[in-house]
């Protein structure tokens, strides 16, 4: 009997998907210290899989799983029955969206504040630019934070709103702070899912996971395509192809840790010993990340914690050299208010230090007569061995390149049209006081 109600929840359930993309509406804990339910669980396409931990594991998935849970032998309880008493002292999201209103019009010489497309319920997915001449395309790193995908991870987007309110009010006092203004594009989107943050839910307006919704390299989704996504990835997917960002963060919550890719599969990232030193970089600012009884060293190479595919951090790097990282903030998602202050205290200068890392790397502006007759330029990294990489082939127009890479001699070819084609040598420190980056133009 138990085995044909098993087989009839995982029918139940697979009849959903084969109508629709999965449906997130359910949160559940499933304690299962030995793991022996893991395996199972992840099979299922139509379920969702989060922070695996010496305990357990967060499951989400659509109506009938904690039943099927229940029959497969599983211990689950409700994830919302255990962390909602804090809901009440956070803004809504359209308080948020009035407070970065109210920035922009207090300091408009640094700062622009765009909609870069709304959600599944027609709320605005505001950007803030900052930098010293916002209203003006510098050719300058670009760097970009992201936070609260997930909607119930909340701690991110209030960190976020209080990294702004830094920024700006010590622009003029802080040489630091003066220096990475000056010299960057700075982008910060507090808030990636507003109809989550509104309910305190995982999942968008549509039931879907965020942060399972973006092209994925090793899937059969292995195309870099918006169409048929949630609106709110389509909007960040659209966003990142109209900009040049080289170094990212993606904020979340439920455990405290600095992650590092790749997500999605097992094998070493090409720049893994770049990632380690600046993942360690930021975990060893952070007091309570680096003091991590969990992580050693308070960091985790993401798919050795638990597999993600159709992961914004991935996507970033493998289709646009984003050099993307995940920073976990707090283990409870939804934090006491009166606790964000330590938050931030705590993530400060981590924050800082990280955005400072965009000023390590190297970047050329091509003029338009030099793209190929389709209208792109191609630029190799070229090894010690002579061997060419392809770091970017794209459309330019008299745009920018710039890549994120660990300090030393490299070696590039830019290579146009049939005709024109460039070596260069180019040597990579980290300086945050370059005045707007290392960028090299070629005639």
């Amino acid at each position: 009997m138990i085995r044909f109600l098993c087989s009839f929840f995982i029918g139940t359930l697979v009849t959903l998907v084969a109508l629709a993309k999965p449906v997130l509406e359910e949160s559940l804990i499933v304690i299962d210290p030995a793991k022996d339910f893991l395996s199972t669980i992840a099979s299922r396409p139509e379920l969702v899989i989060d922070h695996v931990n010496m305990d357990g594991y967060e499951v989400y998935g659509p109506k009938g799983t904690k039943k099927w849970l229940d029959q497969l032998g599983a211990i689950s309880r409700w994830e919302h029955d255990i962390l909602r008493s804090n809901i009440r002292d956070y803004p809504s999201p359209e308080e948020i969206d009035l407070k970065l209103l109210q920035i922009a019009h207090k300091y408009p010489n640094l700062t622009k504040l765009e909609s870069i497309g709304t959600s599944v319920k027609k709320r605005p997915l505001m950007v803030l630019k900052i930098s010293d001449h916002p209203e003006t395309d510098e050719i300058e790193p670009e760097f970009k934070y992201i936070a609260n995908m997930h909607g119930d991870e909340i701690v991110g987007r209030e960190l976020m709103m209080r990294l702004i309110e830094d920024l700006l009010e010590n622009y003029e006092s802080d040489p630091k702070i003066q220096a990475l203004i000056d010299n960057t594009e700075i982008f910060i989107m507090p808030s990636m899912n507003p109809d989550g943050a509104a309910v305190s839910r995982r999942w968008n307006g549509h039931g879907a996971d965020l942060n399972r919704d973006f092209p994925d390299f090793t899937t059969t989704d292995n195309q870099n395509s918006a169409e048929d996504r949630e609106p709110e990835t389509q909007a960040v997917m659209d966003f990142q192809a109209r900009r040049h960002f080289a170094l990212s963060t993606n904020f979340h919550g439920g455990a405290v840790v600095m992650n590092y890719a790749w997500d999605t599969m097992p094998e070493v990232h090409p720049l893994q010993d770049f990632l380690l030193s600046l993942a360690t970089d930021y975990a060893n600012t952070a007091p309570y990340m680096k003091e991590s009884s969990e992580f050693p060293g308070g960091i985790t190479n993401g798919y050795a914690w638990y597999e993600v595919n159709g992961g914004m951090q991935d996507w970033s790097y493998y289709w646009h050299n984003d050099l993307q990282f995940t920073v976990e903030l707090s283990d409870i998602k939804w934090a006491p208010y009166s606790e964000l202050d330590y938050y931030y205290a705590q993530n400060r200068e981590s924050m800082l230090s990280f955005m400072e890392a965009i000023h390590q790397g190297a970047g050329f502006v091509i003029r338009d007569a030099h793209s190929n007759q389709n209208g792109r330029v191609d630029i190799f990294l070229i090894s010690k061995d002579g061997s060419r990489s392809l770091v970017e082939s794209r459309n330019y127009y008299g745009s920018e390149f710039y890549v994120v890479l660990p300090p030393g001699p490299y070696q590039f070819e830019v290579k146009g049209d049939s005709d024109w084609k460039r070596n260069l040598e180019v040597n990579i420190i980290r300086d945050p006081h370059m005045e707007n980056g290392n960028f090299l133009y070629l005639d």
